[in-house]
């Protein structure tokens, strides 16, 4: 199992501490080791995630039989809070970088599929019904955040357009709505965390198909994946998570 370069992701993270402002579930991954209160599902799957210097670290070194893959009846990990009906999940900074330094994004030669976002999924983990917005590389269509419905292992699929994400890293945020519904919004990494200008998703917020039937209750987190092998390895990094 390969692991970064000690000294990589050199930069301070921008949101240590901003957890102190919200409530316990929010986290800015701060230190180093494994991570804190989280569910996790199918951890065999990527093995190797992390908090490494301050930030979400998944190691993604190998990609055999679609092991990370999140597509149709496929689930690949998942590290995620459990939250109820409304909420508002922050992931800020999240995306894919190289081993080497996880600010630096891997290039898109040859039409890799390599993601890193966020993930809501039904109660019943092994049920495949979620929703999730990634960001990466989406084959021909590089550097962009894809959107998917997954319900009972029935995917539906777009993306923002290619060159939307320069930096193979985003902002993403996701309202939970009273009537479990779900609104998504994006922009480019607001690094100061202040003066956020979130854009609805594909203009509408809605992801496309027929969304899973979400309960009071759903897990929300981060997943890391693949398609085949192409561009891997790489990271899927992430400086911080805000939950209200």
């Amino acid at each position: 199992m390969a692991f970064a370069c000690e000294n990589d992701d050199s930069d301070i993270n921008p949101y240590q501490g901003v957890s102190e402002d919200l409530n316990e579930l929010s986290d800015d991954f701060e230190g180093n080791g494994d991570l804190i209160d989280y569910v996790t599902n199918n951890a065999s799957a990527l093995p190797d995630v992390k908090r490494q210097n301050g930030r979400y670290h998944a190691n993604l070194t190998s990609n055999t039989n679609n092991t990370t893959l999140h597509y149709h009846e496929d689930q690949g990990r998942l590290d995620a809070k459990k939250l109820i009906f409304p909420f508002e999940f922050i992931a800020r900074n999240i995306g894919i970088g190289t081993q080497e330094d996880s600010q630096v994004a891997p290039s898109s030669n040859n039409d890799p599929y390599n993601f890193c976002g966020v993930q809501v999924h039904v109660l019943d983990l092994s049920t495949p019904s979620s929703s999730h917005v990634v960001v990466g590389h989406r084959g021909p269509t590089g550097f962009t955040i894809e959107g998917k419905n997954t319900n009972e292992g029935n995917s539906s699929v777009n993306d923002i357009g290619a060159n939307t994400i320069p930096d193979g890293r985003a902002d993403i945020r996701i309202v939970g709505n009273e009537d479990r519904t779900i609104t998504v919004y994006w922009q480019l990494p607001n690094l100061n965390a202040a003066g956020d200008n979130w854009l609805l998703y594909n203009e509408t917020g809605d992801l496309p198909g027929t969304p899973p039937t979400y309960e009071s209750e759903v897990y929300v987190g981060l997943i890391t994946y693949a398609f085949e092998q192409t561009g891997v390895p790489f990271v899927g990094t992430c400086d911080a998570i805000q939950i209200k």
